[in-house]
C-alpha cells in the first residue's frame, strides 16, 4: 500500500512567531489567510498537527486548537484516520473594500471595469469545456473533436523519457531548436512564408507575443492601429502597455488603410488579421495589403500580421502573407496552434526579420516566462510526423462540411432580413440583423433556448452601425447547428413582432 503524502508545506506568517502572546492565533491567521487568497486551495491536505508543531517549533497543542476553530467555522474538514483538508464548501468571505498602497494605473483599472461583470462568472468567457460544456454556436468553443490523444501522449511520455533529462531544464530563450525548425516548415508549407529557424521565437500564447513586441518596439504612447470589430482582449492588452488604440475599420475588401491615415497617419505599429478575421471573415485584398506596406515603409511603422486558424481558412485564392510581400522588413508574424491542436497547449510563435533574431531572443530570455521544453518536443514531434497536417485536414473538411450545414440552416430557419456574412475563415461567420432588433437581446433571447451567440456591437470599439450575431460552426456536429438556427430563426420572428420578451442579463 502506497503511504500517503504527509500534506502541503506551511510557511507561517511573516512577522509572527510561537513568542506571539497566542501560539494558536499564530496558526488560525496563518491557515486561515493562505486559503483565503486562494494558496491552499479547496481540497488541498494539511500537514498533521504534530507535524506542524514540529515544523515550527512548538507545543502541538495550539495547532490542534487552531485547526478545530477553523473546522468550526468551516474552512477545514477533518476525517479521522486520514487528515485535515480544505474544505469543499467554503463559508463567505466578508471583507471591506481592498486598499492599495497606491492607485492602480488607469490602464489597469479601465480594463478591470471592463471585465468587472464577468469576474465571478467564468462561464462567460471561455467556458472550459470540462466544467461546462460549451453550447452551440459559441465562437471562442476549442476545436478539440478529434484530435489524436493516443499519439499525442506517446510523444508526450517519450519528451519525458530518460534519455530527455536535458528537457527538464529552462531551455533557450527563443525555443528549442528542434520545434523552430518545425514551425518554419509549417508556415512555408501552409503560408508560403519562407523564414529560417533563427527567425521565429516560441511563446506563450498570442498575448505574450503581443507584450514581446511592444516591449522590444514601442514605446510608450505610441499609437497602434487595430481591427474594429475585432478581439475585445486586444485593446485593453495595449492599453495596460501604455499604447494609445486606433481603430480601424474594414469593409468587403478587408481592412481599410485609407481610414487609418485619415485618422491616424503617424501611426507606431499596426495588428490585423488579413486572412481569418474575427469577427467578420473579410479577407483583405492584395491591392490593400500592398497599401498598407506602402504606408507602413512611408511611416517606418511595423505591422504585426495575425495567423490564427489561416491553416483553416476556406480561401481558395490565398493572397500571399504580409511578410512575404515586405520587403524593408517592416513585418512580424504572429501564430498559434491553440486552434488546430488545443487550446490549453499555450504554445504560439513569431516570426521577426532576421536582424531582429537577436534582441527578441534576448528580450524572451530577460522576461523569464519559458514554454515547458517537453511540451516544445511533443509538438516538433507531432509536427514532424505529419500528424499535425493529418489534423488540419481533417479540421478543413469537417469545417467546410459545417459552413455548408450553417448556410442550408439560414436558408431554411432564418428570416430573409438576416443576412449571412463571409465563411471564408472556415471557423465562424456573422448573422447581420436589421437594426430595429439590437443584437444583445437577441444573444440573451438566444441563450434562453440553449444557444449561446456573441454579440457583433460588443466587439466594435467604435458605433459603425454594426448589429449582428457571430456564430460559431466549426466546433459543433450538423445536429447541433441545425437546432441552433432554428432557435435563432424562430427568436429573431417572435421579437420581430414583439411577442417575445426576453428576460435577464445580456452578455
Amino acid at each position: 500500500m502506497t503511504k500517503k503524502a504527509s500534506g502541503i508545506l506551511l510557511r507561517p506568517l511573516p512577522g509572527e512567531g510561537p513568542r506571539q502572546p497566542s501560539r494558536r492565533v499564530w496558526v488560525y491567521r496563518t491557515v486561515l489567510d493562505a486559503i483565503v487568497n486562494g494558496s491552499l486551495a479547496v481540497g488541498t491536505r494539511l500537514p498533521a498537527a504534530r507535524q506542524l508543531a514540529a515544523e515550527w517549533g512548538m507545543a502541538r497543542g495550539p495547532v490542534d486548537e487552531a485547526y478545530e476553530q477553523l473546522q468550526i467555522e468551516g474552512w477545514l474538514q477533518r476525517r479521522v484516520g486520514d487528515g485535515t483538508y480544505v474544505a469543499s464548501q467554503l463559508p463567505r468571505k466578508v471583507a471591506g473594500p481592498a486598499r492599495l498602497p497606491r492607485p492602480l494605473s488607469q490602464a489597469a483599472q479601465r480594463v478591470l471595469d471592463r471585465f468587472a461583470p464577468y469576474l465571478g462568472q467564468p462561464r462567460q468567457m471561455e467556458q472550459p469545456s470540462r466544467l461546462l460544456s460549451p453550447m452551440p454556436l459559441f465562437a471562442r468553443a476549442p476545436m478539440t473533436e478529434g484530435f489524436p490523444l493516443d499519439i499525442w501522449r506517446r510523444l508526450l511520455a517519450r519528451a519525458w523519457g530518460d534519455d530527455q533529462l536535458d528537457h527538464m531544464g529552462y531551455g533557450p530563450p527563443a525555443g528549442l531548436d528542434d520545434l523552430r525548425e518545425s514551425v518554419a516548415r509549417h508556415v512555408s508549407l501552409t503560408r508560403g512564408l519562407v523564414c529560417t529557424p533563427q527567425q521565429v521565437v516560441v511563446v506563450n500564447g498570442p498575448m505574450q507575443a503581443i507584450e514581446l513586441i511592444a516591449r522590444v518596439l514601442l514605446e510608450p504612447g505610441d499609437r497602434v492601429w487595430i481591427e474594429d470589430p475585432g478581439h475585445t482582449s486586444l485593446p485593453a492588452l495595449l492599453e495596460v502597455l501604455h499604447m494609445k488604440v486606433q481603430p480601424v475599420p474594414l469593409d468587403l475588401q478587408g481592412f481599410d488603410t485609407e481610414t487609418g491615415i485619415r485618422d491616424a497617419a503617424q501611426a507606431a505599429a499596426v495588428y490585423l488579421h488579413p486572412l481569418t478575421q474575427f469577427p467578420l471573415g473579410h479577407v483583405t485584398t492584395l491591392q490593400r495589403r500592398r497599401r498598407l506596406l506602402q504606408w507602413a515603409d512611408a511611416q517606418g511603422a511595423w505591422v504585426i500580421e495575425g495567423n490564427f486558424n489561416d491553416e483553416l481558412a476556406l480561401v481558395r485564392d490565398v493572397p500571399p502573407p504580409l511578410m512575404a510581400l515586405d520587403r524593408q522588413d517592416r513585418v512580424l508574424t504572429m501564430g498559434t496552434f491553440e486552434g488546430i491542436t488545443f487550446p490549453s497547449l499555450r504554445i504560439a510563435y513569431l516570426v521577426v526579420p532576421e536582424a531582429l533574431a537577436p534582441v527578441f531572443s534576448a528580450m524572451r530570455g530577460l522576461l523569464g516566462d519559458h514554454t515547458s521544453m517537453p511540451l516544445q518536443q511533443t509538438l516538433a514531434w507531432f509536427m514532424d510526423g505529419g500528424h499535425l497536417h493529418a489534423r488540419i485536414r481533417a479540421q478543413r473538411e469537417r469545417g467546410w462540411r459545417r459552413a455548408q450545414v450553417l448556410v442550408d440552416a439560414v436558408q431554411r430557419y432564418v428570416p430573409p432580413w438576416a443576412t449571412l456574412g463571409s465563411l471564408d475563415s472556415g471557423t465562424h461567420a456573422c448573422l447581420h440583423l436589421p437594426a430595429d432588433l439590437p443584437d444583445t437581446s437577441v444573444v440573451r433571447a438566444a441563450r434562453q433556448r440553449g444557444v449561446l451567440t456573441m454579440s457583433l456591437s460588443s466587439m466594435c470599439l467604435r458605433p459603425a452601425g454594426r448589429n449582428g450575431l457571430v456564430l460559431g460552426q466549426a466546433s459543433f456536429d450538423e445536429a447541433a447547428i441545425t437546432r441552433a438556427m432554428a432557435e435563432i430563426g424562430g427568436v429573431l420572428r417572435a421579437m420581430r413582432v414583439g411577442a417575445y420578451q426576453p428576460t435577464g442579463e445580456s452578455r
